[in-house]
């Protein structure tokens, strides 16, 4: 696999000088040369060039008149990562193999076929490998749980669940901590990627957010028992518009958020009982839910600068609708490696890119850990 991409690189790298020199020339390669050129082609000569695939040996084209030099690739340059670097963090980003072609052949005028980026995008496999095997983090400050769906072909397409951990480091630092692909989400797919993070390096937990799927708190507490426990606010919340006609959503959801804006816990309960008073009349189901309802207000066991990271759980939920809109464009997946190379390509991109860019409350994460 790894050769047929080192062969594509090649067939890439060698098109950007064969563009320029039939720009200078006027003419094609094959093609007769126009009378009034005053030059023509004269063989080529071959470069090897270092690319992050190893060393690859290129055909450079000269003219009789000795007046070409490489644009791409420089005389005494030895190493261009050019095409592959670039088709690499465009597929990072999400693009489609169409979409990679066209900006490919916009920028540097070089053609790129559907074969060459998916021989060029399989050195992303490597990665896929490396991610789920690296060493993480002593300690997490916050870790968040949820699953999206999207379509994967295993004979018959049916979506099936990728389970996502994002997390915070003590430092502020937000990353993707790791990922699974599961026909369902369920606690026992969670327990394995929790108790796989274990294995890894991954020995403490302040506060894991999730949703209420039966089973995950026993999943946390097996692999992490000292972490506490916060549900989450945005799945609270859609479970209480589910219960209220369209026209009383928009109270019912003010009405319930207020809880989180309190000064303290004693008040954050009071908001919940004045909540549920007003709307269980009305709504009876609130008020069962209300009593099943656990670790709704955990938030408020940590400083005030802190809640907010906490409780609204919206860093995992625009991650998990970004990776929908990027995955929406491939329609589905022909197989789970294909699915692995582009979700892990998007975790790197996320790590390097907006990973790089503390939370907004880094500093009070730090005092917190000084504070204890």
């Amino acid at each position: 696999m790894r050769k047929a991409a080192a062969l594509a690189t090649k067939e890439a790298i060698e098109s950007l000088p064969e563009t320029e020199v039939a720009s200078m020339l006027g003419y094609a390669r094959y093609e007769a040369a126009g009378r009034n050129s005053g030059d023509s082609r004269n063989g080529t000569y071959q470069r090897t060039i270092q690319t992050s695939l190893g060393p690859i040996s290129v055909e450079v084209p000269r003219d009789r008149n000795g007046e070409y030099k490489p644009i791409a690739i420089p005389r005494y340059q030895r190493r261009t990562d050019l095409i592959t670097s670039t088709v690499l963090k465009l597929y990072s980003s999400g693009m489609t193999d169409e979409e990679m072609r066209l900006a490919i052949s916009s920028i540097y005028e070089a053609n790129c076929s559907k074969s060459t980026l998916s021989a060029i995008t399989d050195a992303v496999i490597e990665d896929v490998r490396g991610f789920s095997k690296r060493a993480l983090p002593r300690r997490l400050f916050a870790i968040f749980l949820d699953s999206t769906y999207v379509p994967l072909r295993r004979g018959t397409v049916a979506k099936e669940a990728v389970n996502i951990a994002l997390g915070v480091t003590d430092a502020g630092e937000p990353i993707v901590v790791g990922y699974s692909i599961t026909p369902q989400e369920s606690a026992e797919a969670y327990g394995e990627l929790l108790a796989d993070f274990r294995s890894r390096g991954l020995s403490e937990i302040e506060v894991a957010a999730a949703d209420g799927l039966p089973g995950i708190d026993d999943a946390l507490s097996s692999a992490y028992p000292k972490a506490k426990r916060q549900r989450c606010f945005v799945h609270l919340l859609r479970n209480v518009c589910s219960k209220v006609r369209p026209s009383r959503r928009s109270g019912a959801a003010d009405g319930f958020m207020s809880m989180a804006k309190q000064d303290c816990a004693e008040s954050g309960k009071k908001a919940l009982g004045d909540f549920v008073a007003k709307w269980k009349g009305e709504y009876p189901k609130l008020g069962l839910w209300s009593e099943k309802a656990e670790n709704t207000l955990t938030f408020y066991e940590f400083p005030e600068g802190l809640r907010g990271l906490i409780y609204t759980n919206n860093r995992i939920e625009s991650f998990n609708k970004q990776i929908k809109r990027t995955l929406k464009k491939q329609i589905q997946f022909v197989t789970e490696e294909a699915l692995e190379k582009r979700l892990v390509s998007m975790f790197l991109h996320y790590n390097e890119g907006i990973g790089k860019r503390k939370a907004r409350c880094w500093r009070e994460i730090v005092a917190y850990y000084e504070s204890k």
